[in-house]
């Protein structure tokens, strides 16, 4: 189960991105590449790819009303953006284990 603090700071980079980080591809890109460990991750990251789990993998089952419209919100963007890297995420954390 995902905790509050991991959801909100998934949720504040999402929200930044989608504000003024959109200019900043780069820190976007390596955020996404740690979520398929293509790539080192920060602390940032790590917290995204462990939230990642329950958003994708469990529908956002244990998420509040407000995290699972942020979750459809980031997933949205993302398709959008990046649907190679949201493929990439669907199929790694849908996986039944």
């Amino acid at each position: 189960m995902m905790n509050m603090r991991t959801f909100l700071v998934f949720t504040f980079v999402c929200v930044a991105t989608k504000a003024q980080i959109l200019s900043r591809n780069n820190y976007i890109q390596k955020q996404l590449l740690c979520t398929l460990d293509r790539a080192p991750c920060d602390h940032l990251g790590s917290q995204i790819r462990d939230a990642l789990p329950e958003i994708i993998g469990n529908n956002c089952k244990s998420c509040d009303q407000r995290q699972t419209a942020n979750a459809k919100r980031i997933a949205v963007f993302v398709q959008s953006k990046y649907p190679d890297v949201w493929n990439a995420l669907v199929k790694k954390y849908s996986r039944l284990e």
